[in-house]
């Protein structure tokens, strides 16, 4: 056996059958090879379908999430191959990148790892395919921002070795994890993937250790893969920064001892906490700015009616004690801002959800009103304004802010491809309701073509894409080799962004850097629970109910016989996000391909017989009312 390729998975199914279609695409006829997918507990369908589109590949089912360097040891102790591959799920490589390797190797008997050149995609080549050990300077540049602000210095970029050029053949120090094509005796003599790292981190340490072992690592750039890594979501969560500096830190105390190391290691630690601070901040003024702002100028509006109110009606300007207006107006406009955020208006911003949410603030601020003794209350009327005021300013700040932004979400698409295949993969966006204008379809070769169907050939893509102000392009791997592919998108203008068709599946996938998480659009069905808009809407009634229970605890007890402590756990786990109330009915089996939820209290249904279709409904046509209803018949069941 020539080549053992490990693929470690975690629920990204479509992203790897793309990646498993790549490979059964290369060009093998010298080389044996063998392919071990090892699943990390998915729930997205993954194992399911590679036993069934791909009979002939090794597949280990992990029962739970063992992380990136336990599962990737679980196959190399199975493999068979000369070569080890490590291939990351959400990667598509040439048609030559295994012979590329496997030549490159055997040519160069020192080399115990070698990497490869890497483009996200949008076909920018992403500096991690090329770096150095991560040492106190490095660090410090990375984390700074200096690396960014001059990417081309050796002394101020030296971790991505910036001074070195892309295009050329290098010895580096430390390999990308997405893609290490490693001797299987280096492996020997040097051991596995440290299993103390659990995600990010191992590559480092086994690169410092091949090293170390004698051997020498290089970059070639003679063939090249996309790495859809769509990790900026991560990367402004506490989560990422303590998972990825914790690996730092154990990297750190793992191979500098000392003084040095102790500081090095103080270092990270300040950086973890730095980093947080900061991402934390940066999330809440985001996530805050639209509700912050409608909160201002629902209270200024309120605050000017009741100018307006007290000289026109009451004729007396000032009539009202401004203590206790603005006593009353300062709460009002919260209570105003926290219904539209708990009603999802600022997930899904049309007319109901701000209807829904001036109504219910309404609601609320009139109860409160009315249990204010007598002399803290200023007047009904500006209250009462507040309900117009809330629906004025929402519709100038969504106007603003909203509409402008989904317009500019309408993508202009050209589709690289023959005719039947380009029609799929409009049909397929027409499926998955992706803003967009249909641009054109590109015939899928430079050669000359006699068809009305085509605006142009792919030697001319730059040009038409350019003059028409094209957003996007699809390719179809069916009519295009990858290498072409990668080659032209290498090639085309860095703003515009790519997608990737040409499966049985007749699933779209890309990014539109390294930046954004990878894209896809598919023929699935389409799931209410998928959306960020119902999640929200689920996760504020799981949080407001709680507060409720936690509210009514001693009634419960008078009218229920509940397990007290059970009770309190499932309302304390709901209410931080631990747990849900109400979810998926029957076996795990009945619902891993179903949009994933947090445990839940209550099953949708008790009658585990009928529990397929009714998940499929539940999460397909979700509505907060199930949710309610559910609680409501079932309040003696919440232990």
């Amino acid at each position: 056996m020539d080549i053992s390729i490990i693929i470690v998975n975690y629920n990204v199914r479509h992203f790897l059958k793309r990646t498993i279609e790549s490979i059964l695409q290369c060009d093998t006829s010298e080389l044996q090879y063998e392919i071990f997918v090892v699943d990390n507990d998915s729930i997205d369908g993954s194992v399911e379908m590679v036993k069934h589109d791909f009979p002939d590949i090794h597949v280990i089912a992990n029962a739970d999430n063992v992380g990136f360097s336990k599962a990737n040891n679980q196959a190399i102790r199975k493999a068979q191959g000369e070569y080890i591959l490590v291939l990351n799920p959400d990667t598509v490589i040439q048609e030559d990148t295994l012979k590329v390797c496997y030549k490159y190797m055997e040519n160069h008997p020192l080399v115990g790892a070698l990497g490869v050149k890497m483009i996200d995609g949008s076909g920018n080549f992403l500096p991690e395919s090329k770096r150095a050990l991560p040492g106190a300077w490095n660090s410090f540049t990375k984390l700074s921002g200096l690396a960014s602000i001059f990417p081309n210095s050796s002394v101020f970029n030296g971790y991505a070795l910036g001074h070195l050029d892309p295009n050329q053949q290098h010895a580096i120090e430390v390999l990308c994890g997405a893609f290490m094509f490693i001797r299987k005796t280096t492996i020997d003599k040097v051991g596995m993937l440290d299993e103390r790292f659990f995600m990010y981190g191992e590559d480092i340490d086994w690169s410092k250790r091949i090293i170390e072992g004698g051997y020498e690592i290089h970059y070639i750039p003679d063939t090249t893969i996309i790495h859809y890594k769509g990790e900026s979501t991560k990367k402004a969560s506490w989560s990422y920064v303590k998972t990825f500096y914790n690996a730092m830190i154990l990297y750190v105390e793992k191979h500098y001892t000392g003084r040095q190391g102790r500081l090095f290691a103080q270092f990270l630690k300040f950086a973890i906490h730095a980093r947080a601070v900061i991402s934390g901040i940066k999330r809440f003024v985001l996530a805050s700015l639209l509700p912050a702002l409608d909160i201002l100028l629902i209270g200024l509006g309120m605050y000017f009616f009741s100018k307006l109110w007290a000289e026109f009606y009451h004729q007396q300007p000032g009539y009202y004690n401004q203590r206790i207006l603005k006593l009353n107006l300062i709460p009002a406009a919260l209570i105003w801002g926290t219904s539209l955020w708990f009603l999802g208006y600022y997930q899904k911003s049309d007319f109901k959800n701000r209807l829904q949410g001036a109504f219910t603030g309404i609601l609320i601020v009139l109860a409160v009103y009315a249990l204010l003794p007598e002399n803290l209350r200023s007047s009904r009327a500006i209250l009462l304004s507040g309900f117009i005021i809330t629906l004025l300013v929402t519709t100038l700040t969504g106007w603003l802010f909203t509409s402008k932004n989904k317009a500019i979400k309408k993508k202009k698409i050209l589709i690289v491809a023959l005719k039947e295949k380009a029609e799929e993969i409009r049909q397929l966006l027409l499926k998955n309701d992706i803003p967009h204008e249909f641009a054109g379809t590109i015939f899928p070769s430079k050669e000359t073509y006699s068809s009305l169907d085509y605006i142009n050939n792919l030697e001319h893509l730059d040009q038409v894409s350019e003059v028409m102000k094209i957003d996007e392009v699809i390719f179809n791997t069916e009519d295009m080799s990858m290498k072409d592919i990668m080659k032209t998108m290498m090639q085309l203008n860095s703003k515009l962004s790519f997608k990737i068709a040409g499966d049985d599946s007749l699933s779209i996938i890309g990014s539109d850097s390294k930046n954004t998480s990878g894209e896809l659009y598919t023929f699935d069905v389409k799931y209410n629970l998928n959306e960020s808009y119902y999640r929200h809407i689920k996760r504020s009634f799981d949080f407001l109910s709680s507060l409720v229970l936690l509210v009514l605890f001693p009634i419960l007890l008078l009218f229920n016989k509940f397990r007290i402590l059970q009770l309190v756990s499932n309302i304390l786990g709901v209410l931080v996000g631990k747990k849900t109330w109400v979810g998926y009915a029957g076996n795990p089996a009945d619902y891993q391909t179903l949009p994933p939820l947090k445990n839940n209290v209550l099953p949708i249904l008790f009658d585990i017989t009928k529990a397929k279709k009714n998940n499929i409904d539940y999460a397909r046509n979700y509505n907060v009312w199930q949710d309610v209803e559910t609680v409501i018949k079932n309040m003696n069941k919440l232990t």
